[in-house]
């Protein structure tokens, strides 16, 4: 015969082990020894400490999972989604004031018949309104408002090279060089640098979206499992399981020891289980929220610069918004805030029922001897 599967040998000892330990639990967890069962007194003072020490273990670790799922939440949504939404903005106003520009102010020997126009004016003013926001959001980190501030400056001193071309309308060299520099400074497309060699953003357009892939790379790590949310929420499910499995070990010994069936100690760790279950629900829908939310805004990089682009752009933030909303992240935020603490005076009541319990069962003293008179 051969040698049996290393791995199916391992698996029959570790549930043959398992066999064994799980009854000794169960012993543990009602009071019951080979002798017949442990001291009243001796068991529920010990309870009395156990119990509310495991709620308040699964209640802290509950509290700290749902905790770091709802931070992401509110940076995605109050801060990253907004700043990527106003630098596509900026992006495609940028694009089309060029557009426009080039349209008023042509190249060759034509002298333009008309100014600019509005059309241009109200592009790049959207576009400098666009990367205030972005400013004001609170979603990049120092060296990103640095770039940002750079940024800003490079738009103004473009808007400065338009105007004057715009000025020096009926000198076509002028008006060509004015254009052509604004260009270069959007675009970027002359470049020095060598073929293959790694090269810093230098243009206004490169540099926004330089920012652009930054802020969607957070917003990727934003929408995904956090290791601390795993790790929190897998030791809060073990520990409500562990308290779950005491509750009711303490419960048999009750009913065993003392002929009766507490309803009182039922109602007080109802909070406690419930609160585990209740944020575990709203960090679900939270962080499904947040990976729709990360796909909307992750689409505004394909957004092209045409006249329609902002509707899109527009549409794409209104879509998010509304996955957010949809998800009621307040409403969890303030649901956690009553259950944590309902669920804290849970497992004070389980601590003050056993210690109520426990009252007629004074603890054990050692007699005094007395010395023969």
């Amino acid at each position: 015969m051969s040698a049996p599967d290393p791995l199916r040998a391992a698996a029959a000892r570790g549930l043959h082990a398992l066999r064994g330990i799980l009854p000794a639990l169960w012993q543990r967890a009602t009071g019951r020894t080979a002798e017949g069962g442990r001291p009243t007194a001796a068991f529920l003072r010990r309870r009395m400490l156990v119990l509310p020490a495991l709620a308040v273990v699964a209640l802290a670790l509950s509290a700290s999972a749902y905790g770091d799922i709802h931070a992401r939440t509110e940076r995605l949504r109050d801060r990253c989604a907004p700043a990527l939404v106003d630098l596509a903005q900026a992006r495609t106003s940028l694009e089309l004031a060029q557009a426009q520009a080039e349209l008023r102010l042509p190249p060759g020997s034509k002298v333009p018949l008309v100014e600019l126009g509005e059309t241009y004016r109200t592009r790049l003013t959207e576009a400098s309104q666009s990367l205030g926001r972005v400013a004001q959001s609170r979603a990049l980190h120092k060296d990103q408002e640095q770039e940002l501030r750079v940024v800003s400056g490079l738009v103004v001193a473009y808007g400065d090279k338009i105007a004057w071309a715009d000025w020096n309308r009926n000198t076509e060299v002028l008006r060509n060089a004015g254009v052509d520099y604004a260009d270069d400074m959007l675009r970027g497309r002359h470049t020095t640098v060598a073929q293959g060699a790694p090269q810093e953003p230098i243009s206004i357009l490169d540099r926004i979206a330089s920012l652009e892939r930054q802020l969607h790379g957070e917003a990727l790590d934003l929408a995904a499992w956090s290791p601390l949310t795993l790790a929190g929420a897998a030791a809060a499910v073990l520990a409500a399981a562990l308290f779950a499995f005491v509750l009711v070990g303490t419960s048999v010994f009750l009913h065993d020891r003392l002929r009766l069936i507490s309803v009182q100690l039922a109602a007080a760790a109802v909070p406690v289980l419930l609160t585990p279950v209740l944020l575990g629900i709203g960090g679900a829908a939270e962080h499904g929220a947040q990976q729709r939310v990360r796909t909307t805004v992750g689409a505004l990089k394909t957004v092209a610069a045409d006249r329609a682009a902002p509707r899109r752009i527009e549409s794409m933030a209104r879509e998010a918004a509304t996955v957010m909303r949809a998800a009621h992240p307040d409403g969890w935020s303030l649901t956690a805030g009553v259950v944590v603490p309902t669920g804290g005076v849970g497992a004070l009541a389980c601590g003050v029922t056993l210690f109520f319990y426990v009252r007629p069962y004074p603890a054990g003293r050692p007699r005094r001897k007395y010395p023969d008179a």
